[in-house]
């Protein structure tokens, strides 16, 4: 089930520069979750920046933090530390643009495209 979720203004920067990292060398994004998502791989992870739907990133894994991760999953880009131990992570790569940006005020949480039937059918026609 693909899902949506909002990117906080106060993250917008440090989204960018992890955006040209992966770019630039490889490897992948990350977001922390305190409860499993309704998502499997090869399911979509939209993003709300700035009142618009931007784009998505293809889900590769989903995983809940064990093994005395107690302080988080250390981000290689910014050097901060996310989630903590029992959080779930969605890690996403293969990023595609949206055609033409879809208006979506921006939320705290998830939203699953599924259950917003016009939205699912203005993204899955519009993705490049």
């Amino acid at each position: 089930m693909d899902m949506l979720v909002t990117t906080p203004k106060s993250e917008i920067d440090n989204s960018r520069r992890e955006g040209e990292a992966v770019e630039a060398d490889g490897g992948y994004w990350f977001r922390t979750f305190r409860f499993k998502p309704k998502v499997e791989p090869s399911d979509r992870i939209y993003f709300v920046e700035n009142g618009q739907i931007r784009g998505y990133g293809i889900i590769f894994k989903v995983e809940q933090m064990t093994g005395g991760l107690k302080n988080g999953f250390q981000c290689e880009t910014t050097g901060r530390m996310w989630g903590n131990e029992g959080d779930w992570i969605i890690a996403y790569k293969d990023w595609h643009w949206l055609k033409n940006q879809v208006s979506f005020k921006g939320f705290q949480g998830i939203r699953y495209i599924d259950r917003l039937p016009d939205l699912k059918e203005k993204l899955r026609g519009d993705a490049k």
